[in-house]
This record gives C-alpha cells, sequence and structure tokens, in this order.
C-alpha cells in the first residue's frame, strides 16, 4: 500500500483558485529505505504559524486521505507529531448528514465519539489493509494547498470546496514509518482525492532509488504527480475496472526470460489466459512497493529463478518473511527479465531495479515479487516509466 522536497500541499486558511480550473504539478521523492513514495503535507494554523512539514504516501490502493491527529494515542510514532487539525481556522468536522458520510464506504455516525473540538455528531471511518493493518477515526474537512506548484508557480494551488480526510485516532499501518503520517487517497470513490478535486486524469512518473546512495536518505533527483491538464496520458492503454475503490488490470500472461540483449533465451511462459474470463484482475497500488502473484504462478516463477540466477540466500535480512533476497549484487541479477501482458496488448517487462531491490552495502538484492492472494502491481513494477489514469475513459497507460 516517494522523496520529498521543499514545495508542500498545505492545509491552508486562504484559499487561491479552485484548482479545478488550473493545470497543477506536485513534486515527490522516494525514501530509499522503505521504497516509499511521499510527498509533503504542511498545516497552517489561524495565528500559530505553521506546524513542521509532514509526509504522506500517495495510494491508488485507497480512497479516503488520512493522517494522525490529535491525541492519537494508540498510534505507530515516526519522527512528526499527530496533526492538532483544528488549529486551522479552515478545519471542520464532517457531519453525520453529509453526503460523503452517509455514501462514503467504511464511514458511519455516532453521537457519542469524543474528539478535539466536537460539538455533535460525527462522522467515523475506518479502514483495514491487505497486510491486516487498520485505522480508525473521525472525518473532517479543511482546504488542501499545493504550494509552489512546479506548473504555475506563485503561492501555489489550492480547492475552493475542502477537501474530506480522515483524522486517525487509533492506527497499526505500515504507512506510518519515519517521515510518512499517513496516506494521500487517489483511488475509486467520492472520498477520493481526485474525486473531491475535481480532476478527471492524474499521472506520475516515479525514478528509481540511486544506486551509488546506500545511505538511507532521500534521493535528489524529483519525481512529479500531475493532475489534470498537465497528466500525461500517452502510449499503450490499458482498460481498467472498479474493484471497490481500486483500480484493476486484466492480466493475461507472465513471461520469464533470461539471457543479455544479445543472447536471450527464449522467454518460458508461466501464466497464459487468452480469453478475457479467464484473465487474472490485477490491483495497481502505488502503496505498495511490491508485486504480488497468486501462489499458482508465483511458485514456479520464483523457483525458474532460484534455479537460473543460483545465488545464496539470504536469511531474512528485511524482517519481511514475504520477500526472498539473495548474497550478490544487481550485476548478479541483470539478465533475469519478467514480462506481464495485459488486456489490450500492453506488456511490461520487468528487470533490474523493477524487478530487484538493491540491500544495505549492496551485500544482497531482494526479489521485487511475492506471493499472495490477491495479485497487484506495486511501485517496483512502475519505477522509471511513466503511469497515467483516464479516469473518464477508464484507461491505465
Amino acid at each position: 500500500m516517494a522523496e520529498v522536497v521543499e514545495e508542500e500541499i498545505q492545509l491552508a486558511a486562504n484559499a487561491p483558485p479552485s484548482a479545478t480550473e488550473q493545470k497543477f504539478v506536485v513534486p515527490f521523492r522516494h525514501r530509499r529505505r522503505y521504497s516509499l513514495y511521499l510527498f509533503p503535507p504542511r498545516t497552517a494554523g489561524r495565528a500559530a504559524g505553521r506546524v513542521p512539514s509532514r509526509y504522506v504516501l500517495f495510494d491508488t490502493g485507497s480512497d479516503l486521505s488520512w493522517t494522525q491527529c490529535v491525541p492519537c494515542q494508540r498510534c505507530n510514532r515516526g519522527y512528526y507529531l499527530p496533526l492538532n487539525a483544528i488549529k486551522s481556522g479552515t478545519y471542520r468536522h464532517l457531519s453525520c448528514e453529509d453526503p460523503l458520510c452517509e455514501h462514503g464506504t467504511g464511514t458511519q455516525c455516532s453521537m457519542n465519539y469524543v474528539s478535539p473540538g466536537a460539538t455533535d455528531d460525527l462522522c467515523l471511518f475506518r479502514r483495514s489493509y491487505g497486510d491486516g493493518s487498520k485505522v480508525s477515526g473521525y472525518v473532517g474537512s479543511d482546504i488542501f494547498r499545493f504550494g509552489n506548484s512546479i506548473a504555475g508557480g506563485g503561492d501555489g494551488y489550492s480547492f475552493e470546496q475542502p477537501v474530506a480526510f480522515g483524522c486517525a485516532m487509533y492506527e497499526s499501518t505500515s504507512a506510518v514509518r519515519e517521515y510518512s503520517t499517513g496516506i494521500l487517497g487517489l483511488g475509486i470513490g467520492p472520498l477520493s482525492f481526485v474525486a473531491q478535486a475535481g480532476v478527471n486524469k492524474f499521472s506520475y512518473c516515479a525514478l528509481s532509488p540511486e544506486r551509488n546512495d546506500l545511505r538511507d536518505e532521500w534521493r535528489k533527483t524529483t519525481s512529479y504527480l500531475r493532475f489534470g491538464d498537465h497528466a500525461v496520458t500517452s502510449g499503450m492503454r490499458i482498460p481498467f475496472k472498479q474493484d471497490g475503490y481500486r483500480y484493476a488490470i486484466s492480466l493475461k500472461s507472465v513471461t520469464y526470460r533470461r539471457g543479455g540483449r544479445i543472447d536471450q533465451q527464449q522467454p518460458v511462459p508461466i501464466f497464459l489466459r487468452e480469453e478475457e474470463a479467464e484473465q487474472l484482475p490485477m490491483l495497481v497500488d502505488s502503496g505498495s512497493a511490491l508485486i504480488w502473484l497468486p501462489s499458482v504462478i508465483f511458485d514456479p516463477l520464483l523457483k525458474r529463478i532460484d534455479d537460473e540466477i543460483a545465488l545464496v540466500r539470504v536469511s531474512d535480512p528485511t524482517s519481511n518473511p514475504n520477500i526472498n533476497c539473495y548474497f550478490g549484487d544487481m550485476s548478479d541479477v541483470e539478465a533475469v527479465s519478467v514480462t506481464l501482458g495485459f488486456n489490450g496488448g500492453a506488456e511490461l517487462e520487468l528487470f533490474g531495479d523493477t524487478l530487484f531491490t538493491e540491500g544495505s552495502a549492496g551485500s544482497y538484492v531482494c526479489l521485487g515479487v511475492a506471493g499472495g492472494e490477491q495479485a497487484a502491481l506495486g511501485m517496483i513494477a512502475q519505477r522509471n516509466t511513466n503511469v497515467g489514469y483516464d479516469l473518464s475513459n477508464r484507461d491505465y497507460f
């Protein structure tokens, strides 16, 4: 379920013209240690000035944006304190009668829930994720502002209409680590940030971490998340379907190949379904680092890779039982490639750092594919290529 620069998303008291009338581009960066792609929000109070910058994971596998809020006593702890939302002059609690609460997924009404600044009924939210983690709290709204946009400069962009987001009171997710304090939801549905912002397109190009930077630091090269008219939606289209609040594309084939570009072996089919009805739904999830495949596909693929790279396994250096790691470096696996074929004819070849990640000090490499119940295309596979979403035509590029 992103590297950071000085430009920021801000919750602000004063709102320039609506972003639905503008084009905007927001920078993000990569956090090497956890393969997270983040961008930075900041809040502005009425008179007390702005609190320190905080960062959120942008997630196409989630609809409701959320961040930790005061007091958040049963929450993970990162580098930043929970947000004190009521210090913003434009923050409001979302009432039970609000259509977003009445019709939103995973929201409910409570008149007995105590929260800072609440005087009457309150809209509550709860979310569960594929790794078993959960988050819950209350829903509020505020003006979202993107400061110093690359597209327009100046004071940046904001929305005249406040955006609803979750204030987490209980949270045990992997979205909160070090710099990250929550999620910007880019999924499908009325609570999604893109739906509330009124944009019908967005895109991003997430760059790989620097290989020569073996420390856990921010990558200096900036990537960009593009909304509206600035979104890049070109190339081979893949139709997507709605799976709850998530984007699902149809996986038609998985093939394995080994060898250099001159002496490549013939591709070995691991999975093939020509008929659309038999194809496998695959979620597009920027909130996850890994590529997930069902065991019926993953197990033979892993055996093929293990047999042919012939590297010694590392004993769980990441403390993640789903990840397979090996002693060696990227040069030992550079000839390995896996190609994913999709409905519509598009193919995505994974090799190098879109298939493997490099461990600490370059002493081991880890496969970016794991076995799970649901197929999902995480951010390792989406590196170094433009990824676009056309929400009106339901196309993924």
